[in-house]
């Protein structure tokens, strides 16, 4: 029974994500010419513009959103934010920034599907207390298309700067994910305070993780794993060796956004040396597949890589009358119509509640079996995934209880723990 709810709620999501098929949007980009709303062909690299005529000079490339409901493609251009109609590629709006809290910069923005909102990191300068200069501060934010207001929710600043690594938004946990280059931060979409930060790591190989993005149709955080080689140079007049850059191999890879290691899904490499952090990256729920943007210049294509092999399924060089770059991909039906499942901290479970039961789940990250250990009398243990299905609901007695989960999948999960003192939700990964 359990197989077949989990097969129906992967049907039913894909047919969803379906209704708007997998066209990619961008931004044609090639100066002097400017840049126009295009979308792209992953197989063949033909990028046709929708904009007639150019709609900006230059864009800030650092964040983009597509709003699937209200068919708008946004970005930072040249005299403030744009809204771009995907239909039409006429500018049906343009705002110009205001932060209510000071004059800054607004980074690293996505659009939110589960809410509606546009997310990113609002960065300003605040007076250093201890030397009376100014220091950068930054905040997780929203942003109105329309006025080009800012909204800051953190209630103090959550860092100084940012990786161009990419960011992704968890619609499900509600979740704003970016990299300082060395950590994984989390951001929580409610409170805006660090939900998670831990420090990336390579048991397999690699230096850097970057063009990471969300996949909604399995729940994991997916990008680009590079690897590079050095020689050594050895230079008889100074007597000196130093390492030289010899070659790179770039790899699809995921992370644990809890314990920040990342893994290749396949060990073969994708044949691309360099890839473009301007040209973001994208997924296709329905077919499974991340695109990324690799080489310059000329020599730009866009591949497409199979988010379960890891392997490369298409690859198209990128062709354009006015243009030679293609930026910002986005899918119109990534996340689309999803729902959190992590409610806000405020609407959740009364602290005193929460530390009565005092619940133990191990082990944490789980394969097998998960153990509920608690000093109240269990009544009820439902296990959900990230996506908020159901995935079991047994009755308990008795103060210690061991869940079979052999046959789960990878990903993230919620055991929802009811005792006659009240019900907690924890967080648990396979």
């Amino acid at each position: 029974m359990k197989s077949l709810i989990f097969a129906s709620f992967i049907l039913s999501t894909a047919l969803s994500f379906a209704q708007l098929g997998s066209t990619i949007f961008g931004l044609a980009r090639n100066s002097p010419s400017g840049v126009f709303l295009a979308t792209m062909d992953p197989v063949t690299g033909i990028a046709t513009n929708i904009s007639q005529s150019s709609i900006s000079a230059s864009i800030n490339l650092t964040g983009a959103a597509l709003n699937p409901y209200t068919n708008q493609f946004c970005f930072f251009g040249d005299n403030g934010l744009k809204s771009i109609d995907l239909s039409t590629g006429l500018i049906s709006n343009t705002a110009t920034i205001n932060n209510p809290n000071g004059n800054g910069y607004f980074d690293l923005f996505r659009f939110n599907t589960s809410d509606s909102l546009m997310y990113g990191l609002s960065r300003r300068n605040i007076p250093n207390p201890q030397t009376g200069g100014l220091i950068s501060a930054m905040y997780l934010a929203t942003i109105d298309a329309s006025t080009g207001t800012i909204t800051e929710i953190s209630p103090s600043s959550i860092g100084q700067g940012f990786a161009f690594s990419g960011s992704a938004i968890d619609p499900h946990q509600m979740v704003f994910y970016f990299s300082t280059g060395a950590q994984l931060v989390g951001l929580d979409m409610y409170t805006g305070g660090i939900f998670s930060s831990p420090t990336l790591t390579y048991p397999n190989g690699g230096q850097t993780f970057d063009n990471f993005t969300y996949s909604c149709a399995d729940t994991a955080l997916y990008g680009l794993i590079r690897t590079n080689y050095f020689s050594q140079f050895y230079d008889p007049q100074t007597m000196l060796t130093s390492q030289v850059f010899d070659s790179a191999a770039v790899h699809l890879g995921k992370v644990n956004a809890m314990t920040g290691e990342v893994a290749k899904v396949s060990t073969q490499s994708l044949g691309v040396t360099a890839f473009s952090v301007n040209g973001s990256s994208t997924i296709d729920p329905v077919n499974m597949i991340y695109y990324f943007i690799s080489g310059s210049g000329t020599g730009l294509a866009v591949y497409g890589v199979s988010l379960q092999t890891g392997l490369v399924v298409s690859q198209g060089t990128i062709s354009n009358a006015n243009a030679l770059y293609f930026d910002m991909m986005r899918i119109q039906s990534d996340c689309y119509e999803s729902r959190p499942t992590r409610v806000a901290p405020s609407a959740s479970i009364p602290d005193a509640l929460v530390k009565a039961l005092e619940v133990e789940v191990y082990p944490n990250p789980f394969s097998d079996v998960v153990h509920i250990s608690c000093k109240e009398e269990l009544q009820k243990i439902e296990l959900y995934h990230a996506n908020g299905k159901l995935m079991h609901s047994l009755y308990a007695t008795g103060k210690n209880f061991t869940l079979d989960t052999s046959l789960i999948t990878e990903g993230i999960y919620f055991l929802q723990i009811t005792t006659a003192q009240g019900t907690q939700s924890v967080k648990i990964l396979r």
